[in-house]
């Protein structure tokens, strides 16, 4: 009897066994308030899928700052686009402002090529000339910003327009002759230096406003007298609308 009691205890601790071998690898995880079994253990601990996370943290950044970098390239741009566009704009307007030929009056240069040209006018009482663009005296040579219109010979010297030989300056208000030279003080001339010019040319600020005038070389110039000798004057030209 105590054989089989004995034989019985093996078979039962046999089955025990086996039965705990087949269960290994499978863990059963218990509930802690019920105590019945649970799901299995996740494939992946929590640990790692926080540093998955992290892994995938600083991607995800680099990517929001390319984002931002991105923008802030785009509005600089835009900026830059509009200061450039108003800059533009204020460059055409003051174009515009210079390029408006009636406040000029222009002289051609382009067979005499004189070094330098100089215009003198006058009108018959010698009253006040004014410069039309700035409205002041014009010119302004007399002592302490006055005007003498007398003692103003050669006069104002023209501005030359690029490398062309077209001459330019403000329409003088106010006078009714006009006489274009080479910008040869008289005082020069009297030492010989030679210096050349038009007649006493009719001048009216509306109708010659925006015009130039261009000397007839074909009618050759005549010298002066006595001091004024080197001093030569084309009696013949033309004004003409000024298309450039």
């Amino acid at each position: 009897m105590k054989k089989l009691s004995g034989l019985a205890a093996i078979l039962f601790a046999a089955a025990i066994a086996v039965s705990l071998s087949g269960c290994k690898g499978n863990t059963i995880y218990l509930d802690p308030v019920s105590g019945s079994g649970g799901q299995p253990a996740p494939a992946v601990s929590s640990q790692s899928a926080v540093e998955s996370s992290v892994a995938e943290s600083p991607a995800t950044e680099s990517s929001a700052e390319a984002s931002v970098a991105q923008s802030s390239a785009e509005a600089s741009a835009a900026e830059s686009s509009e200061v450039q566009s108003s800059a533009a704009e204020s460059s055409e307007v003051q174009s515009g402002a210079a390029e408006n030929k009636t406040d000029y009056i222009y002289f051609d240069n382009s067979e005499l090529k004189w070094e330098k040209v100089s215009a003198y006018w006058w009108n018959s009482n010698y009253d006040p000339i004014t410069n039309k663009i700035t409205g002041e005296l014009y010119p302004k040579n007399g002592p302490d910003g006055t005007q003498d219109l007398k003692g103003a010979w050669p006069g104002v010297l023209l501005e030359k327009l690029g490398d062309s030989d077209i001459y330019r300056c403000a329409v003088p208000v106010g006078a009714t002759k006009i006489i274009f030279n080479s910008g040869i003080p008289d005082d020069d001339v009297k030492n010989g230096v030679e210096a050349f010019q038009t007649g006493d040319i009719d001048f009216s600020e509306t109708a010659n406003a925006g015009q130039i005038y261009k000397i007839d070389k074909s009618t050759e110039a005549t010298p002066g007298r006595a001091k004024f000798k080197t001093k030569y004057t084309y009696s013949a030209g033309a004004w003409s609308d000024y298309n450039g």
